[in-house]
């Protein structure tokens, strides 16, 4: 009797629970949360990171997902599974998307775009794009470029407040020959922008003309707030490759504020002029307004001028807390001065390396150290963003 009763109040208990979170999430979803457990229902993502929502229309199939992403629309969407889409076709009209898109923490995979599609969505203009995984989104090949900005995510975001939050960007790639940029969350931003906690692995940007960046290409106009990312990738351009972002342009409203950021060691920025940089490759924009706290890069820096910016290079820019620690290389000829409160230098990341443990993490970058949105990796000595998925 005392365990039948005992099950009761935990069957109510759990009836309440749910009860009050509504159609948020599934049950199965919750209870593995509960638990501690690395999946949900559908074993798809690491579960308590990724919240689940069913407003709005349902998103389940490829050819849903291209009518949505070659609409004029500003609804709400949400996915309702991971759709791999090799032979679907989006179409080159600029079509901007203004709505909310939930992708409750399935993956998109496999679109190639030869055609001159910009990127997954062409412009997005304050728009929210939230809990998304994206794998093998290539936008242009190396023989079939995007001649005009480009991204993984999205071309461009020229329309204001837009929101970009919890998104994976794996094993993809962008090329590009259009001054506007390249980038995995945006080749092109002209409008404030707010991005946070995105993790991107294995990909490559290119671009035949200048800026290139591991998150936003060109930031031309106004204020991009970046929190929290974390980037594994090769960026080339042939002035401006940053590792979050490739570009500042000098116009008035063009701000940086960046916080809590990792870049990689196999991160290799490239331009075959100038510029090139472990946070930003090429700041135009003398501004006091600029912020970058807590900002850690290791990795290749290359210039076949002499430009290159351990942190970031032309215009200078302060910095709280930032490090870098570059490859041993000869071919690396990078500036080793950086401004600011606790801006560190090395040259040898294998000799730094030995003394990357989580402790010194705790007291040298202890705003990631200690957040719940990052982890240690025992593998490649750093925090990195998780779930990686």
């Amino acid at each position: 009797m005392l365990l039948k009763r005992k099950t009761r109040m935990l069957i109510g208990t759990i009836s309440f629970v749910l009860a009050s979170i509504g159609t948020k999430v599934s049950f199965a979803y919750w209870a593995n949360a509960v638990n501690g457990s690395n999946s949900n229902s559908t074993g798809t993502v690491n579960s308590g990171s990724w919240d689940r929502f069913t407003t709005g229309t349902a998103v389940s199939t490829c050819a849903g997902l291209q009518t949505m992403l070659q609409a004029n629309t500003s609804a709400t969407y949400h996915l309702t599974t991971s759709l791999s889409c090799p032979t679907t076709t989006l179409n080159t009209t600029n079509r901007t998307f203004s709505g909310i898109f939930y992708g409750n923490g399935f993956t998109i995979s496999n679109f190639t775009m030869t055609n001159g599609r910009t990127g997954l969505f062409y412009t997005l203009s304050g728009a929210t794009i939230q809990n998304l995984i994206l794998s093998n989104i290539n936008v242009g090949t190396s023989g079939s470029r995007v001649a005009s900005y480009a991204g993984v995510l999205s071309g461009r975001i020229n329309g204001a407040n837009t929101v970009i939050k919890r998104v994976r960007i794996y094993s993809s790639s962008v090329y590009s020959s259009n001054a506007n940029g390249a980038g995995t969350v945006s080749g092109y931003v002209t409008q404030s922008v707010s991005i946070s906690n995105v993790m991107v692995q294995t990909v490559t940007i290119n671009n035949s003309s200048t800026s290139a960046g591991g998150i936003i290409g060109r930031l031309n106009g106004n204020t991009a707030t970046i929190s929290d990312v974390y980037v594994e990738a090769t960026i080339n351009s042939t002035t401006g490759s940053g590792g979050v972002v490739g570009s500042v342009d000098n116009t008035a409203n063009s701000v940086v504020v960046l916080n809590r950021a990792v870049v990689f060691g196999n991160t290799t920025l490239t331009t075959s002029t100038s510029y090139s940089g472990g946070a930003v490759g090429n700041n135009q924009r003398s501004s006091t307004s600029h912020s970058l706290t807590d900002v850690f890069y290791t990795g290749a820096l290359n210039s076949t001028i002499n430009r290159a910016g351990t942190i970031s290079n032309n215009v200078a820019m302060t910095y709280s807390n930032a490090w870098c620690a570059q490859w041993s290389s000869s071919t690396i000829a990078a500036y080793t001065n950086m401004t600011g409160v606790s801006a560190n230098y090395t040259t040898n990341y294998v000799a730094l390396r030995s003394s990357l443990s989580s402790s010194w993490w705790s007291t040298n970058m202890p705003t990631i150290a200690n957040s719940g949105y990052w982890t240690y990796d025992s593998g490649t000595y750093l925090y990195e963003l998780k779930p990686k998925v």
